[in-house]
């Protein structure tokens, strides 16, 4: 097993906003010295993120981060402070907290885990299934080292409230908009945030969601749900969860 860290690198259209776009990922293999930086291709999504970012600027903003983690690539084992090399971004980029996890030697980490946090720069075809993103976001809750549970909750009349995971008091609901029709998901919004209101007292209620969507009815699940709970997009809501629990 290799033991390993990484981060994401996220973009904020200016250094007060909380809306933020995932642009990287830094990697930090602990038992080889291994450093890798990934970053995203798909420029036009981030263009219409921010569209008076200069585009040239970030790309070679980027490749400059690149050049810097893996430089001296046949010498793995000098000295690298992740924490170090990432508490320096603190305007509009920065990078979330460190995670550290164990991978198995013969696993592309480093692939799996850029298409989990960076998912809209590959076509549909090349993300992870759902059965693998359910698998990495089990591993990357556990790397905590906080225990956590998939337990049916008594809602307020006795009945089971079936969140997907529950980490002290939070409890994590994810709605998966993949290849779904998001009307139909509308009465199920409303079932959540009916349960989320009645166990507001006992539970941080957190819902997670999977897909970018703009579709109106896509925005009225969000309008139904945001009034009763805390939503964030999959990534960002697992960089809150493990920043809560930590």
């Amino acid at each position: 097993m290799y033991q390993i860290k990484y981060a994401a690198l996220k973009y904020y259209n200016n250094v007060i906003s909380e809306e933020c776009l995932y642009i990287g990922m830094l990697f930090y293999n602990l038992t080889t010295g291994k450093r890798d930086f990934r970053y995203i291709s798909n420029f036009r999504r981030f263009q219409s993120f921010d569209d008076e970012a200069d585009i040239d600027f970030v790309k070679a903003y980027l490749l400059g981060i690149k050049q810097q983690v893996e430089e001296n690539i046949f010498n793995y084992k000098m000295d690298f402070s992740m924490s170090d090399f990432t508490k320096i971004y603190v305007n509009e980029f920065r990078f979330s907290d460190i995670t550290t996890m164990e991978v198995a030697e013969d696993e592309d980490y480093v692939e799996n885990l850029t298409k989990m946090y960076l998912k809209f720069d590959f076509n549909k075809a090349k993300r992870l299934s759902n059965s693998e993103e359910k698998k990495y976001i089990r591993r990357i809750l556990s790397s905590s080292n906080i225990e956590f549970s998939t337990p049916k909750i008594s809602g307020a009349y006795e009945e089971n409230v079936n969140f997907d995971y529950v980490i002290g008091d939070i409890a994590i609901k994810i709605f998966s908009f993949k290849e779904k029709n998001a009307s139909k998901l509308i009465p199920s919004a409303k079932q959540w945030a009916f349960s989320a209101e009645e166990l507001k007292d006992k539970y941080e209620i957190v819902f997670l969601y999977d897909d970018d969507d703009d579709s109106p009815q896509f925005k009225i699940i969000m309008r139904i749900l945001e009034k009763h709970a805390k939503v964030y997009q999959l990534q960002a809501g697992l960089d809150y969860v493990l920043k809560a629990i930590s």
